[in-house]
């Protein structure tokens, strides 16, 4: 049996998805409160609903093969500092622990905003002073950095780690199923939302002269390349390691902003806004994968270009679905 924490979410649903297409036995990991019957294709065929509180017992009293634990609280503007540390850090280190004596394989979501301002490069380096170097901008990179770094230390100076284990570095990541994140949906789907609204699309100015306004890049990466390297771990047991999972390609707002309008076929109604205070000394100018390292295990899969990215997500997804903007 494979086991999806945060299988409720974006990726998550996106992943229990094409293991049912692969006619896989899974077990979901969520809030029954969370669950949106619509992100599921065969909801009927996923073999157990597991409440988080019964995550523990769930685990020890089946038989489960691979745990892909993408659950955690993924705001970067989340308040309550003591509830981050119990779901991303403490949760994620016992699911590590249960994996190591359960024999279990150990697929995890990490994080590119755990690079913080970028001046180290992007580069998935699991050297355990390299990782202690970064400087995450936020509460949530943070947590997901402290994650990484524990489960090195306990591999590299502990000898204790699951058969394989996987930390995948998502970088801006895309697509349909994410439309319950409110404030942390997509600039694709916030675009859609507002053209729909016939409201002006807001993007933040720029506070760093390096770049214009609506100039700041992104690893923008859609969804379906997110699941196509989670299955593709899933099949590769012999490899361990931290990856960044992005498209190697730096992409303005600006562009992505023009697409959306594009396949809306609307003209582009287009501010710059004031960044809100807490947000400055927290915002990336530039992100970029470096993807060599997945490369070199034999990773050879084309990713979405941003403009095939997004024509796909808003002309089989969203303006095929009855789209209720609230």
């Amino acid at each position: 049996m494979i086991l999806v924490t945060g299988g409720a979410g974006f990726i998550g649903s996106n992943l229990v998805n094409e293991l049912l297409k692969n006619k896989l036995p899974i077990a979901v990991c969520d809030f029954n409160t969370k669950i949106d019957k619509s992100y599921f294709k065969g909801i009927s065929n996923i073999l157990r609903f597991v409440e988080p509180m019964d995550l523990r017992n769930f685990i020890f009293e089946n038989k489960i093969s691979v745990i892909f634990h993408l659950g955690a609280i993924s705001s970067t503007t989340f308040p309550d500092a003591n509830q981050i540390w119990y779901n991303n850090i403490f949760t994620s280190k016992e699911i590590w622990d249960l994996c190591c004596k359960n024999n279990i394989r150990l697929i995890y979501a990490s994080s590119a905003a755990t690079y913080g301002n970028g001046d180290k490069g992007y580069i998935d380096d699991q050297n355990l002073d390299y990782l202690k170097s970064l400087k995450p901008l936020n509460i949530y990179a943070w947590s997901k950095n402290e994650v990484d770094k524990r489960n090195l230390y306990a591999k590299d100076i502990l000898n204790i780690s699951p058969p394989q284990w996987i930390s995948l570095k998502f970088f801006n990541v895309y697509g349909p199923n994410e439309s319950h994140k409110e404030n942390m949906i997509s600039i694709v789907l916030k675009t859609f939302q507002q053209i729909k609204k016939n409201e002006t699309t807001l993007l933040f100015k720029s506070y760093n002269d390096q770049y214009e306004d609506g100039e700041q890049k992104r690893d923008f990466i859609y969804v379906k390349d997110c699941i196509k390297v989670l299955m593709w771990f899933l099949e590769k047991d012999n490899i361990s390691g931290i990856f960044n999972v992005g498209t190697g390609q730096a992409r303005t707002f600006n562009d992505l902003v023009y697409n959306v309008y594009k396949n809306m076929k609307k003209n582009i109604n287009l501010k710059y806004i004031d960044m809100p205070k807490e947000l400055k000394n927290q915002y990336q100018y530039h992100t970029k994968a470096d993807l060599r390292k997945l490369i070199k295990t034999g990773y050879d899969k084309s990713f979405y270009s941003l403009e095939n990215g997004i024509e796909d997500y808003i002309n089989n997804y969203l303006n095929k679905k009855n789209y209720e903007i609230s």
